[in-house]
């Protein structure tokens, strides 16, 4: 007799939609009510916080001529397709619609809804294609450049799908997997993590690009969004530092003395935005929540050359 395949099992968090795409619901955040049209709108008072955090990095940064930039990146359940249309709503733009926003602050979801070679199926994650669009056009908000004939290019190298599961098809039992493809790596990138073990807080990722298409230094403080862009980031980056936080950490700017700083958040962080001035030093993350760490071997050298330790020990 031929045996059934077993069941699939798919935690209560996670929900997959008609089109076997999956969907965080659930969570730390719960989800699903977040973004539900007819639930609360975002705290007010979380909202101001997060508007006098974007004042303050800005202004921070115009003095010292530094090129500044913050994003909010959509989640994937507000994206059509997935739930009935008018059943989930952008947090972020109910509470900031874009006549409101301030200068330098970005939410792309037009450059990712409606594109599903930019989504990803089992993730919550945005797909390699959809970080090669929203890093080409962080690049265009901030120097101005048209990169349509640089995203031509790498569209045409875009490698054969290959299957892959993602953050949550991980979860599901057995794993779900989609097809995935990919444009083409830049060569010869230098990178290592400083080695955080069990968790997000004060992961320190260095990355040198001796490729990149300028000579230019970028520091990040931000989450698992920006690090999923870090390989796209660094075609137009030689240098890069990035750091999992929540907060701007005016301490690292000395050390790393950038040209760029990106700051950036996932739309389900956007509710729960803290004060700058609650931050610890970032370098202190690993001793306050009592995590190890084992750095990667090429961490001291690019640490060498990407951080000022004398600057660092007087910021």
């Amino acid at each position: 007799m031929t045996q059934s395949p077993p069941a699939q099992i798919i935690p209560p968090h996670i929900r997959q939609m008609p089109d076997g795409r999956l969907l965080l619901v659930g969570g730390n955040h719960d989800v699903q009510t977040m973004f539900s049209a007819d639930g609360p709108p975002p705290p007010a008072e979380r909202v101001a916080v997060f508007l006098d955090n974007h004042r303050q990095r800005s202004a921070y940064c115009a003095e010292r001529g530094i090129g500044f930039g913050q994003w909010v990146f959509p989640d994937p359940i507000v994206f059509s397709g997935g739930f009935p249309a008018g059943r989930m709503r952008s947090a972020f733009e109910r509470a900031l619609p874009q006549g409101a926003r301030p200068e330098g602050l970005h939410y792309p979801l037009a450059l990712l809804d409606g594109h599903l070679d930019r989504q990803n199926r089992t993730d919550t994650h945005y797909s390699p294609i959809g970080n090669m669009h929203v890093a080409a056009r962080i690049v265009q908000q901030m120097r101005g450049t048209d990169l349509s004939d640089r995203l031509a290019a790498l569209t045409a190298q875009i490698s054969a799908p290959h299957s892959v599961s993602g953050d949550l098809g991980v979860q599901c039992t057995p794993p779900i997997t989609e097809m995935r493809a990919a444009p083409p790596r830049i060569p010869g990138i230098r990178t290592a993590l400083n080695g955080v073990q069990s968790g997000n807080m004060g992961i320190m990722q260095l990355i040198v690009s001796p490729n990149a298409d300028s000579d230019r230094t970028l520091l990040i403080f931000g989450d698992s969004f920006f690090r999923m862009l870090l390989p796209e980031l660094s075609r137009y980056w030689r240098r890069i530092v990035f750091c999992r936080t929540q907060f701007f950490h005016a301490e690292m700017v000395a050390a790393v003395a950038p040209d760029d700083i990106l700051t950036g958040l996932a739309e389900r962080y956007f509710a729960s935005t803290r004060p700058d001035a609650e931050r610890p030093h970032f370098l202190a993350y690993p001793l306050m929540l009592g995590r190890a760490m084992a750095p990667d071997p090429d961490f001291p050298a690019l640490w060498d050359q990407l951080i000022d330790r004398r600057r660092l020990a007087m910021g």
